[in-house]
Parts: structure tokens; sequence; C-alpha cells
């Protein structure tokens, strides 16, 4: 079997960064580290092979995702809870 995994970036002036990075803002009062992750997600299927576009965003540290004992905090979950409930609406809002 063939393994495939494409890398894939999303432009920063790219609508859908822009909505993260503007809903980031408006939750956490905050600006966002806009980086890469060195460690493969779904995306390389989403944008990667398919061309859908999409950010990365999670819970946690990046040193310890993916890695054996990985853990992360109820805090974290609840904030990465409301960053993904308010980023289609701001989204949604630049198509308008």
């Amino acid at each position: 079997t063939e393994s495939y995994f494409p890398t894939w970036v999303l432009p920063e002036d790219h609508t859908v960064c822009q909505s993260a990075v503007e809903t980031y803002k408006s939750l956490f009062n905050s600006e966002p580290r806009v980086d890469k992750w060195t460690f493969s997600t779904n995306g390389v299927a989403i944008m990667g092979m398919f061309d859908i576009p999409c950010v990365g965003f999670g819970p946690g540290k990046e040193k310890e995702a993916h890695a054996p004992n990985e853990k992360t905090w109820k805090a974290d979950l609840v904030r990465c809870a409301a960053f993904y409930a308010a980023m289609p609406l701001i989204y949604l809002g630049k198509q308008a």
C-alpha cells in the first residue's frame, strides 16, 4: 500500500486564517501565534489532498501533542470549545 502525506500551507491573508486570528483576538484579548506544526494532522487530507482550507488549533502544549503520555487540561478544552463555536460565525460574517 502506498502512503502519501502531502504538506500544505494556508496563506495568512486567506479568509479562513484571518477568521481564526480574529476569533482568537476577540475571545482571548491577545495576539495568536500564526505558525506551523511539525507533526502530522488530518490537514494532510483536508487541505493537502482535497484543497479544502483549514487551520490547526487545539488544546494543550504543542510539545506534548502526538507524544507518549499526551495530556491536556480541562481549561484548555473549554477555551478550544469556545474558539470552535465562535469561528464559524466570524467566518460567515466575512462572507456577507
